[in-house]
């Protein structure tokens, strides 16, 4: 792959960033060991049929949840393809024990009634095994699921995904989701030379945006932060910029859309107000490489997943299973289903380590007991699902080359660390 499409370093910044700022982050080779529960024996081989709810003998049903409408569902449009996509190359190697994953799929509008509605209906009509979300409203029906021990999976652009009130939902940390970031951004800062950051985020009266969790980064590498708000109907990025002279900082945090960001990059270059490194939450994408080119040169964004830059072969997996499985798909590269496709191979892990005859609490069980999960590479950090709350605990950097025509990796070259690729909290 040679230049991103993403819309941002976390899922969704674009369109809906602008929207709900608390929006915004490959086959995995290890097998876990567990025990099943189920209501009947047979060897890994052979399917036969089981007690447990949507396992027949020769399929395991689940129930997929995300809004098929509206502006949130045109940005979650993708999802069903990175379902498709790694539910297929499972199938496509012989399935879970010989039973084909399928799905059961119903839009929940968006909304958390709709949300807690349609879980109910797809446990208790549909009979599903298990539910998988791509959806901001997991929340709606997460009670229920918990009360009747119901397993679900699914994109963390939701804070109950890295709740441990709901040890039944599994995903991976993102910003999105509320997940603590260690020191390992103030530590990225450190190693450019900066000392004095300055974190800019956009005027909202209800928003709240990644300014506080990146504020407290800053601060554990023992980087003074100051917090300055950037209001797009009363400046335009050249006045606003001029008012930057007044702090001291030498480096620059953006906390605001996708579209914003190149401006004020270029905005402050023409200015020639230096930074020892810019860092956004977004502008990773093709169209600010297209749009802005040099004028953004040393913009640096990070992101929870691999870029499609390191072009490791797990990310090769991915984009061979969406041309086989999800045809439909134009644009592979993209946050939505590239993370999709990640959240289903770690249902995939569970169904594969539940046993012959999987039950949800054999499922449930070998998802808690999995440790340093990374999706074969393709997470930044690995994963300790043994853990109530998750943190962020290794970031990737990709910053705008000097000609302003691609982005490339930013290498951690401190001696003795084990990627070049990753950035890791000294404190995770």
């Amino acid at each position: 792959m040679t230049t991103p499409s993403h819309g941002g370093s976390q899922f969704l910044s674009g369109q809906v960033h602008q929207r709900r700022r608390t929006i915004l982050t490959a086959v995995a080779t290890a097998v876990l060991a567990a025990t099943a529960a189920g209501g009947c024996a047979s060897s890994p081989a052979t399917s036969v049929a089981c007690d447990s709810p949507g396992v027949s003998a020769d399929e395991i049903r689940i129930g997929l949840v995300y809004p098929d409408n509206g502006s949130i569902g045109t940005a979650l449009q993708a999802a069903r393809s990175g379902v498709d996509a790694r539910f297929g190359l499972a199938n496509a190697a012989g399935g879970i024990n010989g039973r084909k994953i399928v799905y059961d799929w119903k839009s929940d509008d968006a909304n958390d009634e709709v949300n807690d509605k349609i879980v109910r209906n797809l446990v208790e009509t549909d009979g599903v095994f298990a539910l998988f979300e791509a959806t901001l409203n997991a929340d709606g029906g997460a009670n229920y699921l918990r009360d009747h021990q119901i397993p679900a999976v699914g994109l963390p652009i939701g804070s109950v995904w890295a709740d441990p009130a709901y040890p039944n939902m599994f995903s991976y940390p993102s910003l999105v989701a509320g997940g603590a970031l260690p020191d390992v951004l103030g530590r990225f800062v450190r190693a450019q030379g900066g000392s004095r950051a300055v974190i800019v985020q956009t005027y909202s009266t209800t928003d709240q945006g990644f300014s506080s969790p990146l504020a407290r980064s800053l601060a554990a590498a023992d980087i003074p932060t100051t917090t300055v708000t950037y209001n797009t109907t009363l400046e335009t990025p050249a006045q606003f910029v001029r008012g930057l002279g007044e702090t001291d900082a030498d480096v620059m945090v953006l906390d605001v859309g996708s579209a914003d960001t190149p401006a004020i990059v270029a905005a402050a270059k023409a200015a020639r107000i230096h930074y020892q490194t810019i860092i956004s939450i977004s502008g990773y994408s093709e169209e600010t490489i297209k749009q802005y080119g040099a004028s953004v040169a040393g913009l640096t964004s990070f992101s929870t997943l691999t870029p499609f830059e390191a072009n490791i072969p797990a990310q090769k997996t991915y984009l061979a299973a969406t041309t086989s499985y999800a045809p439909e798909l134009q644009t592979p590269t993209q946050d939505v289903a590239y993370g999709t496709y990640i959240a289903a191979d770690i249902l995939v892990q569970g169904l594969q380590a539940a046993g012959s005859c999987p039950t949800r609490e054999a499922f449930s069980d070998a998802l808690r007991a999995l440790r340093d999960y990374d999706a074969d590479g393709m997470l930044a950090g690995s994963v300790d699902f043994t853990k109530a709350r998750q943190s962020i605990s290794c970031l990737i950097f990709m910053r705008v080359n000097d000609a302003g025509t691609a982005f490339e990796l930013v290498p951690d070259e401190r001696p003795g660390v084990p990627s070049q690729t990753r950035w890791c909290a000294d404190n995770p």
